[in-house]
């Protein structure tokens, strides 16, 4: 039934759009697998100018609403973990190992059926692949346990060091502009090229 509403929904968004002698619609849900279905529109759900978003809270039976003009709020679990890698000032030494753990393992194991080694692979030589194996031994190690005060010290320095390297797995598995997507960096075919290479 979701399914069946919300093409009946799009199909009444897209004539409003288009100019019909409806002016506004305004849709409220609660339901986030209904609202991600009537949001896409035209291969995207966010950006256009004709369409804005608010969240509604109601807290101490006071109704408060946030606006977020035409961004999408709504984000999937995917979504939320490549959010986290983007805002850097908020790096958490404890979380940031599980967090590019689960995007390796939903975009590459689960979506792509890589597997560790199909990943280090696409590395172009013995030094680099042993780079990634480190990659790949680092972000399991602490995603399952909480690092001791020894290495904690050197944590910083290791994030940035595997930053870098994560961003390379996407670039030699030729998936960059899949991580530059989800990083919101836009640039053209050939810049897109010569930072994976400077990469």
């Amino acid at each position: 039934m979701l399914y069946i509403v919300s093409a009946i929904i799009k199909t009444l968004i897209k004539e409003v759009k288009g100019g019909s002698t409806i002016k506004q619609i305004l849709l409220f849900t609660h339901n986030v697998y209904f609202h991600k279905e009537a949001s896409f529109q035209n291969g995207r759900s966010n950006g256009c100018n004709k369409t804005h978003f608010w969240i509604l809270r109601k807290a101490n039976n006071v109704t408060s609403i946030h606006p977020y003009e035409q961004r999408n709020p709504i984000e999937s679990s995917y979504e939320l973990l490549w959010r986290e890698l983007k805002e850097q000032t908020n790096y958490s030494g404890i979380t940031i190992q599980n967090t590019m753990r689960r995007i390796l393992e939903n975009y590459f194991k689960i979506l792509g059926k890589f597997s560790d080694q199909d990943i280090v692979s696409k590395f172009e030589n013995a030094q680099e692949q042993q780079v990634c194996q480190s990659l790949l031994h680092w972000i399991n190690d602490g995603s399952h346990c909480l690092p001791d005060d020894l290495y904690i010290q050197a944590q910083d320095d290791a994030i940035e060091l595997y930053l870098d390297v994560f961003k390379k797995v996407f670039y030699f598995s030729k998936h960059i502009a899949h991580y530059n997507m989800m990083m919101g960096i836009e640039q053209s075919d050939d810049e897109t090229t010569e930072q994976g290479v400077a990469a």
